[in-house]
C-alpha cells in the first residue's frame, strides 16, 4: 500500500512538473515569427470606382489574398518584419455593361480577365501584449508591387449590327505603401493563431493598351495609349504563425 501510494504521488508530481513547464513554455515571449495566412482581398477607393465618367475606374470586385511575413523585434517590443502578399480580384462586368451606350433591346455580354496584384513590403513593428495570450501587432510598410491590367471583351448588337471591343491588358510595378494589425492568440510554446486587417496602395500607370471594335467585316484598332491606375486593398485573412527566439529558457 504504501509502495503505491508514493507510486501515484510521484506520478502526480510529475505530471503537475509537466503541466507547469507547459503552460511557462506556452507564455513565454517570443522575439520573431514566421506567419502564413489566407482571406478576402476587399477593394476600395478608385479600384473599386464602378463609375462611368471615371476614366480611372479599376471596376474591381471582390477577391482572395494570400500572404507571407516574418519579423523580429530587436529593441524592446519594436521589429523589423517583411511581407509578401498575392492579390487576385475579380472585374464587376455589370458595370462595363452599364458604362456603354446602347439601347434597351440590345443584348451585350462582357468578360474579363482577374486583376492580380503581387506586392513585397518590409517596415517596423509593434508587438504589445494583452491578458492571457494574447497580443496585438501593428506594422507599417512600403517596397515594391506588381500589378496585371486585365484583359477585357464586349460583344452584342447595336440595332440589327454585331459589334464586339476587346482591350488588351498589360502590367506595371510601382511603389507600394501599407499598413495593418494583427491579433496573435498562442497557441502552445511556438505556434500562434493570427487575425489579420491590412491595408497598402499603389499607383501604377499601365503603357501599350490597345482597343478593337469590330462590327461585321470591319476591324478598328486604336493606337498604343497608357493609362494611371491607383489600386488601393484591404484584406482580411487567418492563419498560423510559428515563433521563434526566447530571450531566457528556464528548461
Amino acid at each position: 500500500m504504501k509502495k503505491l501510494f508514493v507510486t501515484v504521488l510521484a506520478a502526480g508530481m510529475t505530471t503537475v512538473a509537466f503541466c507547469q513547464k507547459t503552460f511557462i513554455l506556452s507564455h513565454q515571449d517570443k522575439k520573431g515569427f514566421f506567419a502564413v495566412s489566407a482571406g478576402a482581398s476587399l477593394p476600395v477607393g478608385r479600384f473599386a470606382s464602378c463609375s462611368a465618367s471615371d476614366d480611372q475606374a479599376c471596376m474591381a470586385g471582390n477577391g482572395l489574398v494570400f500572404n507571407l511575413s516574418a519579423g523580429y523585434r530587436v529593441a524592446g517590443p519594436v521589429g523589423l518584419m517583411i511581407r509578401g502578399e498575392q492579390h487576385r480580384n475579380s472585374v464587376n462586368t455589370g458595370a462595363m455593361l452599364d458604362a456603354l451606350y446602347r439601347n434597351d433591346s440590345d443584348v451585350w455580354t462582357a468578360k474579363a480577365d482577374n486583376w492580380s496584384i503581387m506586392t513585397v513590403m518590409a517596415g517596423p513593428y509593434i508587438s504589445i501584449p494583452l491578458s492571457g495570450r494574447f497580443s496585438v501587432d501593428g506594422h507599417l510598410l512600403a517596397g515594391r508591387a506588381l500589378a496585371v491590367l486585365p484583359n477585357t471583351s464586349m460583344s452584342g448588337t447595336f440595332g440589327r449590327t454585331e459589334m464586339s471591343l476587346k482591350t488588351t491588358g498589360s502590367q506595371s510595378s510601382a511603389m507600394a505603401f501599407g499598413g495593418g494589425l494583427s491579433l496573435r492568440y498562442r497557441l502552445g510554446r511556438s505556434t500562434a493563431f493570427n487575425l489579420n486587417a491590412d491595408y497598402s496602395r499603389a499607383d501604377f500607370t499601365f503603357t501599350n493598351l490597345t482597343s478593337t471594335a469590330q462590327s461585321n467585316n470591319s476591324v478598328s484598332t486604336s493606337s498604343s495609349y497608357s493609362s494611371d491606375r491607383t489600386v488601393g486593398v484591404v484584406s482580411v485573412s487567418a492563419g498560423i504563425a510559428v515563433l521563434f527566439g526566447t530571450k531566457y529558457r528556464p528548461f
